[in-house]
């Protein structure tokens, strides 16, 4: 409540106490003129404004009452009533104003709801899209590690299928050479010489003159060749010169 609204509070009790006061005195004529021979006179009938407990309680609790808070709450000794009406307008305008900033806390907490709501759900939007990254991620790493090792596999497999194609090419190639050999050996062979001893002749001799070498491998192969035990020709014999 201000101080204005003090005032005319006030006021208005006054004006109720003077016209109380009018009221009584109206009644003490009316008693004195009944005292000086207008007993028979019946006095009019007045209706009271106000009945006797709610003067006597304004009179000696509200009056007091109100000064006192007025003397509490606004009264400052020094100040004039402008001051103090003043202060009085800038307190109710500091309350609008709290009230005010209240309400703009309450809509700036809303709206601070609001925000840490919308990062919470793109935060949880940006933790799923994550996963769901981490997740292909790592299922093409799968791919591709058993990409990787089908191809391992396949190279391995072809590695082993060269070596065992070198390995028959080389069996192949050794088996023909050896065949290659043996044909020679069979067309050398085939194609062997006979000689027929002659006098003066030995073994040593016809050896170096066909093979141009007299060496023991070489009467070894003669001897082995015509089915002989030693060295010994006899004149006449025929001997075969492999």
């Amino acid at each position: 409540m201000s101080k204005e609204d003090y005032r005319d509070k006030i006021e208005e009790h006054r004006q109720s106490f003077e016209d109380e006061q009018k009221e009584q005195q109206s009644l003490s004529r009316v008693s004195r003129m009944n005292k000086n021979g207008n007993k028979d006179k019946k006095p009019k009938n007045s209706k009271r404004k106000t009945p006797l407990m709610t003067i006597l309680f304004v009179i000696f609790i509200l009056i007091p009452l109100t000064i006192l808070i007025y003397f509490w709450k606004f009264y400052e000794p020094g100040k004039t009533i402008e001051q103090a009406e003043k202060e009085s307008a800038e307190q109710v305008v500091e309350l609008d104003t709290s009230e005010a900033s209240a309400t703009d806390k309450d809509k700036n907490k809303d709206k601070d709801d609001q925000a840490d709501k919308k990062a919470q759900e793109q935060s949880q939007k940006d933790a799923d899209k994550l996963a769901a990254e981490q997740k292909a991620a790592e299922e093409a790493k799968k791919a591709q590690d058993a990409k990787n090792a089908d191809a391992a596999k396949k190279a391995e497999e072809a590695k082993k299928a060269e070596e065992a194609r070198i390995a028959q090419q080389q069996a192949d190639a050794k088996r023909k050479a050896e065949e290659a050999r043996k044909a020679e050996e069979a067309k050398q062979n085939a194609k062997a010489s006979t000689h027929t001893v002659k006098a003066s002749e030995n073994l040593y001799r016809i050896a170096l003159n066909h093979y141009g070498d007299g060496s023991e491998a070489t009467l070894a192969k003669i001897r082995a060749a015509n089915g002989m035990s030693s060295n010994t020709v006899m004149v006449g014999q025929v001997i075969k010169l492999p």
